[in-house]
């Protein structure tokens, strides 16, 4: 995943995860951050998409930046702090959900979740070029040994990586699903009688 959209993907999975257990978030009278859904989120964020995220940022750095700077030149304590702050907006974002489902702030949610929406296909269409092309930060910039994804080992990375993380984020969001207790039967039976 490109680092420029990282943050607006990670504040979107913690909209959908705080919609999917919004069970849990409304019925709870603790702090959103001691559900059980943020921990999820915190946990899905930081072990599915951060390693995606930097995973790019170590092999493929012009192309995790989208071109705008020379990934070699920027140092890793930059990349770590940059993947880790993208991370930290699902965590961030479920919080501000949860506490809109509890004060039953649809508008409010509708034109956050709404703009997270706006802003990534914005995002997208301005960077959409430039990610589906495999080549150095200088070969990019003057236009030559352009490559399409589709051909190249970040072409095969994109789908590995991206399909564990959608596999990983929709398995994470199942967790959250409220499930009824099952009731238990008593199997206690009563005192034996002997005849």
């Amino acid at each position: 995943m490109p680092l420029p959209l990282a943050p607006i993907v990670a504040a979107l999975v913690g909209v959908a995860f705080a919609l999917v257990g919004r069970d849990e978030v409304r019925r709870s009278t603790s702090a959103p951050t001691s559900t059980r859904g943020f921990l999820v989120t915190t946990i899905a964020s930081f072990a599915l998409l951060a390693p995606a995220v930097g995973y790019f940022l170590a092999f493929y750095p012009d192309w995790a930046w989208a071109y705008l700077v020379p990934g070699s030149r920027v140092p890793s304590a930059v990349d770590l702090l940059a993947t880790l702050l993208a991370a930290a907006c699902a965590p961030l974002s479920f919080v501000w959900t949860a506490s809109a489902l509890r004060r039953h702030a649809v508008r409010e949610l509708v034109r956050g979740a709404g703009a997270l929406v706006v802003l990534l296909a914005v995002a997208t269409a301005l960077l959409g070029p430039r990610l589906v092309v495999a080549a150095t930060y200088t070969a990019f910039r003057e236009g030559y040994d352009l490559a399409p994804v589709g051909g190249t080992s970040l072409g095969v990375s994109i789908l590995w990586i991206d399909g564990c993380l959608i596999a990983g984020l929709v398995w994470a969001a199942s967790r959250l699903r409220t499930r009824e207790p099952a009731r238990r039967q008593s199997t206690a039976r009563g005192p034996a009688l002997r005849g």
